[in-house]
């Protein structure tokens, strides 16, 4: 391992290698300002949004074009020709697009919901307000009318879940279309500047022809995307708006389940309100808060069979957690949304039945405080509060009982990031959980991306320290240098090392520590079409992993590719190869690790060409795993059959035999840990995924989501393990004297259905029907589809109704 200052001398030199690249930069910058620019003019007060482009003051605008594909013939002029116009008055930005289109009939309009992207012929507007050239706000448009909005952060990184309210139309014409665009200044954040100059972007998809064509050009091979925008300039003293929104809400709910002491009559009625608040503290930070929030339309999680030693990671759903909170993501996550809010921990001794068990904690209140100053200073702090939860239940010696599954918890973090250099980024984190009557958890970081020549090179990494307890404390890192610019060829090395003591899963999420491993990738793409080929990307990782024992956790690599062909079909696939053997150090729970031999997987799949009614995208893949082998086979479809109808989803099956996992330890007469017990797993797992989506207007959607998943697991050939690599066969009942019968049978179905109508704007009515059902069998591990399916609707359903009403107010 090499000394500290031998790291010290390879940091100086990086830090060398920036500075005399950002010295280059500002050479070139002090060469002239090329970069194309569009000049607004003052708009006439109070226009009026219908996609005519009739006021006066769209008269006396630039007019500008010369729009160049990206897609599909990068580089070459737009097929068709294509204008913007920009305005403004003192309170919002004013955009009017012209799509000329020389076969105006095949123009292709498909109404969703908001939010939701389908193959359109849209346009996009992109406003880098903060002109830091990292960050921007982003407007689209179809030629349907339905509007989408996304922030852009960290230069190509973007944020879907960021929703702004805003003005839009577009109308068809003879020649083509037209979209016009007003942008309350209450969306944008920026200085307060006499003759301020912003980044700017706008680009138009031709859907039928697979085109996209940008008002500037930006090589495919460049890196970075808001870094390479135009400029809008003849915007004149403006003042950045004082903000304040107010979303009040009231729901109510009614719960239907199965008959049971704890719930007589398998029926349940309440209701709650709360709201949520935006506001302006500065022209440049904002203050979210929700007071007693309520997520009851939010899609159900998937439902996964998690047989691994290691947590499922599910995905943020709840809009407070996923608007802006994108400043709190780093490399490890020190800060894991779905911490607040959990299923409670706790489960008591002694109960019989539950006569009420809350499925989760209730959370009191949540703020959050972001921005981006002049100086560009990033911060970002975040406090939620929840509350205690109790359980009620009859005790199994015949009296009634209450106790606290989940203390009161405060969670807090803070995050501050600095630029620096040209497209670079410095940053700190900090997070604290204080529970009572549990040890406070800390948790904070150093983290940095440092880009340079023009942004094709990268080097990041971060520094992370935990304190869960008095004496339990660990810290850890990782680091990467990344080529991710140029033509032809891209690639990283990266490595990473988590001590034994460090813990981010109080608010956080780490999947294990005890861990160092290191990585390698190369890319071989190309860009140009040739024979039926237009585009590939060729990869190849190397990877090796252990803990800090030195016992082997990886081994391997793999080679993929995807390939894009010249009628917008893509192929892939790719093939996995262990080079030595390996262990599980974590598979028998604190025993000695588990062998896992060499092996090998491989995989395919197939997208075929998004603009058409149809999509299909088969995958398969088999291979090793452990001592076994395993296949899976899936299929999923993108369905339109008329304009406002969406169906995506498909099947999924997955089969593995001879799989070695361990059942249990065995013990002496004197507590001792004698013999780690392994059985030869075999697995059977089919689910299926439906989407589907109704456009009744623009505004006004049915949505639809169901998943049915059964599962069923066996094993057989009961062992032990003789450390390191062997096994010996054990009969049976040496395994059903310790232990229950291992064998289980899983059989869910979850499915939601939502009626969303936005009856104005950011002001929306939701009906709502959530529908579980769930089986879990021990003793019988085998799986027959038919009987599994019919039985899967056997199980009397839980059922929940909901009305919810919110309103929009900006004051």
């Amino acid at each position: 391992m090499p000394s500290w200052k031998w790291i010290l001398i390879l940091i100086l030199i990086f830090f060398l290698f920036l500075l005399l690249d950002y010295l280059n930069a500002l050479a070139e910058e002090s060469e002239g300002d090329t970069v194309k620019s569009i000049t607004a003019v003052r708009a006439n007060p109070g226009a009026k949004i219908d996609g005519i482009l009739d006021e006066a003051f769209w008269q006396q605008a630039e007019r500008s074009g010369n729009f160049t594909q990206y897609q599909p013939d990068e580089g070459q002029p737009a097929s068709e020709t294509t204008f913007v116009r920009v305005g403004y008055d003192d309170e919002a930005l004013y955009v009017g697009m012209e799509m000329y289109d020389s076969e105006p009939e095949g123009i292709i309009s498909r109404l969703t919901r908001r939010d939701r992207y389908v193959e359109n012929d849209l346009v996009n507007l992109i406003i880098d307000s903060y002109h830091d050239h990292q960050t921007a706000y982003a407007f689209v448009v179809s030629v349907s009318g339905t509007q989408r909005d996304c922030y852009y952060y960290n230069d190509n990184w973007s944020d879907d879940s960021w929703d702004a309210v805003w003005e839009s139309a577009a109308r068809i014409t003879p020649w083509g279309w037209i979209a016009e665009f007003k942008i309350p200044f209450h969306c944008l954040r920026f200085a307060c500047e006499e003759n301020p100059v912003w980044g700017f972007y706008c680009s138009r998809r031709i859907a039928r022809k697979n085109e996209l064509d940008r008002w500037i050009y930006i090589p495919e091979e460049a890196s970075g995307f808001v870094s390479h925008f135009g400029h809008l300039k003849g915007l004149k003293n403006l003042v950045p708006p004082k903000r304040l929104e107010i979303l009040p809400y009231v729901v109510s709910y009614e719960e239907t389940e199965a008959k049971s002491p704890g719930n007589p009559d398998g029926r349940d009625f309440f209701g709650n309100f709360g709201f949520d608040l935006k506001y302006g503290i500065t022209s440049n930070i904002t203050l979210d808060a929700a007071i007693n929030p309520d997520f009851g339309q939010v899609e159900q999680d998937e439902t996964i069979l998690n047989l691994s030693t290691f947590e499922t990671w599910y995905p943020e759903k709840r809009p407070f957690f996923l608007e802006g909170f994108k400043i709190f993501e780093t490399p490890f996550d020190l800060f894991y949304s779905r911490r607040i809010g959990k299923s409670p921990s706790l489960w008591p001794d002694g109960v019989d039945y539950y006569i009420d068990r809350p499925t989760a904690t209730t959370i009191l209140f949540a703020s959050k405080v972001s921005g981006k100053t002049a100086g560009g200073t990033s911060i970002g702090i975040m406090e939620a509060v929840t509350q205690r939860e109790e359980a009620e239940f009859m005790h199994e010696d015949g009296y009634r009982k209450k106790e606290v599954i989940e203390p009161e918890a405060n969670y807090f973090a803070a995050r501050v990031m600095q630029d620096v250099l040209k497209n670079s980024t410095v940053g700190v984190m900090a997070t604290a959980v204080n529970q009572k009557n549990s040890y406070p958890a800390y948790a904070g970081d150093v983290d940095w991306t440092l880009r340079f020549h023009n942004g094709d090179y990268e080097w990041a990494g971060q520094v992370m320290g935990s304190k869960t307890g008095p004496d339990q404390d660990g810290w850890g890192g990782a680091m990467g240098f990344e080529k991710q610019g140029g033509e032809h060829i891209r690639g990283s090395i990266s490595a990473e090392y988590l001590d034994r003591g460090i813990d981010l899963n109080h608010m956080g999420f780490l999947s294990r520590n005890d861990y160092k491993e290191a990585w390698a990738w190369v890319q071989y793409r190309t860009t140009k079409p040739w024979w039926i080929i237009r585009k590939t990307w060729n990869n190849l990782n190397v990877g090796w992993a252990e803990n800090l024992s030195g016992v082997k956790l990886t081994r391997g690599g793999n080679f993929n590719n995807s390939i894009e062909l010249v009628n917008f079909w893509t192929v892939g696939g790719g093939i996995w190869a262990d080079y030595d053997n390996m262990y599980s150090d974590r598979e028998t729970r604190g025993g000695p690790p588990a062998p896992i031999p060499i092996g090998q997987n491989w995989w395919i799949w197939l997208e075929t060409d998004a603009r058409r009614w149809w999509q299909i995208n088969p995958f398969f893949e088999t291979g090793d795993t452990w001592d076994g082998r395993f296949v899976e086979y899936r299929l999923w479809l993108n369905l339109h059959p008329r304009s406002n109808i969406e169906i995506s989803g498909g099947p999924g099956y997955r089969r593995s035999e001879g799989v070695s996992r361990w059942l249990t330890n065995l013990e002496d007469e004197d507590g001792n840990r004698t013999d780690d017990i392994f059985g030869e797993q075999e697995m059977e797992r089919f689910d299926m995924t439906i989407r589907a989506t109704y456009t009744f207007t623009k505004n006004l959607t049915l949505q639809v989501y169901a998943q049915p998943f059964m599962a069923a697991v066996d094993y057989k050939n009961f062992k032990k393990l003789i450390p390191p690599d062997d096994f010996e066969y054990v009969d049976e009942t040496v395994y059903n004297e310790a232990e229950e019968e291992p064998d289980f049978k899983w059989r869910s179905f979850n499915s939601n259905v939502v009626l969303r109508w936005e009856y104005r704007p950011g002001s929306t009515l939701f009906l709502v029907w959530t529908q579980n059902r769930d089986t879990w069998e021990e003793g019988m591990g085998d799986f027959r589809f038919r009987r599994d399916w019919d039985n899967l609707f056997d199980t009397v359903p839980g059922n929940t109704f909901l009305v919810k009403i919110n309103y929009w107010w900006s004051l």
